[in-house]
């Protein structure tokens, strides 16, 4: 079990996200025993960056092999700039509430597979021994709903010994 006096919170850039991230700073004002951790699962690395042809020579395989890693390293720098106004936003709006941050960390996960959104952020409050995830929740029209299986649901139905809030 997690520890109850952390959150993870899973931050993008839309409405739905900075609303939670409105919720929570509320409701940990001046509690200065809470520790946030601001998590956002970044895209797949796109397969081209997965491998290389490879080549019988050990020298450039291995060239190749260090070509490879710092082409994945420089598109998960990119792909974590791209997020950094959200991830600055939802630090703005939590310090806007007396949340220090000493009290504020940041978490990506990449991944080389599809992503499963619900547990990359269960993996995530894993990691960081958290007790308690919170994620926004889209409006979408309602016949849209009728077929969308939201990530809040995914959290909820799939977290075990974990508290879920999923802020609408």
């Amino acid at each position: 079990m997690g520890n109850t006096n952390k959150i993870l919170l899973a931050v993008e850039d839309s409405e739905a996200s900075m609303k939670a991230v409105a919720y929570v700073a509320e409701m940990v004002r001046g509690r200065e025993a809470i520790h946030i951790c601001l998590f956002h699962a970044l895209p797949p690395i796109p397969p081209r960056l997965l491998e290389y042809g490879g080549t019988e020579d050990p020298q450039k395989e291995h060239v190749l092999h260090t070509e490879l890693k710092s082409a994945q390293t420089e598109w998960i720098e990119k792909a974590k700039d791209a997020v950094q106004p959200a991830m600055t936003r939802a630090r703005a709006i939590l310090d806007d509430h007396g949340v220090s941050q000493g009290q504020i960390s940041m978490h990506f996960s990449h991944t080389i597979h599809k992503l499963d959104i619900v547990q990359e952020i269960l993996n995530a409050a894993k990691q960081s021994q958290c007790g308690t995830v919170v994620v926004g929740r889209h409006s979408l029209p309602w016949v849209q709903d009728l077929f969308h299986h939201h990530t809040g649901e995914g959290l909820v139905e799939r977290a075990h010994e974990l508290t879920v809030w999923v802020v609408g």
